[in-house]
């Protein structure tokens, strides 16, 4: 656990150094008109401990005889991967439903090209164990502890709204999850806004409560994004296209096989067995269509953030969604 958080405190931890041999090299799959090599591509994707892709792939075996190498980077949240999925560092990333809108807002070089659902009951606003808080409407005058740009941040702006107030009632204080960890055990914020498993880990491990969760104000949808740069190379498309059908398989495998999927999680991120459970019966994400109603639902977030002009101007998510990738 206390590497988990150590991570944590980083906008971008050290690059991986996993690179999954190449096999199935005679093959040479074909990227619109252009003949593609997979032996001669690798595909980055950015990974964040609270997600776990390249954890859970080698879990269910979807890292097995790949026809390109992957290499993984971990990093803290989703906002820093949309960064550098626009800077060419990363091909792909998966990110909850806040991260996208920001990278929109500032004009970043990237598309949503996939969507996941889950429930949003392990994004929560939480509160410790002996707090008098009990609704989002007692947080008025009070610090709350958010990572900027991140699913939390749309939970604790739409949460307001719903209770009649805004972030201007309370003290939003920006931090990142170990680090809002820390400040809400030592009283230095009343509240913490966060995404499991770290939601999962404050409850098991401080007692903390949850006051409200992302399924009751918002969509829990997670999205995948990736660079204009790879969605430009026939060789990364094709790659990522053949990475998103094994993630979707192992998604399918880490919901047969809960219990072994969760103790495999606990193991390699060091929480506990209780947390990882908790969070992978609440917080598992499954790939789904990215449908017009969901392009919908995130242009309502988008709305919401420009109105408590909490990003610069207007945000037209559609601009920034490629379909060619539904399957």
């Amino acid at each position: 656990m206390k590497k988990l958080f150590r991570s944590a405190a980083l906008i971008l931890a050290a690059t991986l150094s996993l690179s999954v041999a190449a096999c199935g090299a005679d093959e040479t799959p074909q990227a619109g008109d252009q003949p593609v090599d997979l032996s001669t591509v690798t595909l980055k994707v950015g990974d964040q401990k609270a997600i776990s892709i390249e954890v859970l792939l080698k879990a269910s075996g979807q890292l097995e005889n790949l026809p390109y190498k992957v290499e993984f980077s971990s990093f803290t949240a989703g906002l820093p991967l949309v960064e550098a999925a626009s800077a060419g560092g990363i091909d792909l990333a998966q990110t909850g439903n806040t991260p996208p809108i920001f990278g929109a807002a500032a004009k970043a070089d990237i598309k949503v090209i996939g969507a996941l659902a889950a429930t949003g009951k392990g994004d929560a606003i939480l509160v410790g164990k002996d707090s008098p808080i009990s609704a989002v409407a007692d947080l008025k005058g009070k610090r709350v502890a958010v990572f900027k740009g991140s699913s939390s941040n749309a939970l604790l702006l739409l949460a307001l709204a719903k209770a009649g107030l805004s972030l201007k009632d309370i003290e939003p204080v920006y931090l990142s999850p170990g680090d809002g960890y820390t400040a809400l055990k030592r009283g230095d914020v009343q509240a913490w806004a966060i995404w499991d498993p770290y939601t999962a880990i404050a409850e098991q491990e401080s007692g903390a409560k949850q006051i409200v969760a992302a399924d009751t104000v918002a969509n829990g949808n997670n999205f995948w994004v990736s660079g204009d740069q790879a969605l430009a190379d026939p060789g990364k498309v094709k790659a990522i296209e053949d990475f998103l059908r094994r993630y979707a398989a192992a998604t399918t495998w880490s919901q047969q096989n809960v219990a072994e999927w969760s103790a495999k999680y606990a193991e390699l991120t060091q929480i506990t067995p209780a947390a990882a459970q908790v969070t992978w019966t609440r917080s598992i994400k499954q790939p789904i269509a990215l449908t017009d109603a969901i392009v919908a639902s995130e242009q309502e977030i988008a709305d919401a953030f420009t109105d408590a002009k909490a990003v610069p101007g207007k945000v037209d998510f559609a601009k920034f969604v490629d379909r060619r990738f539904q399957q």
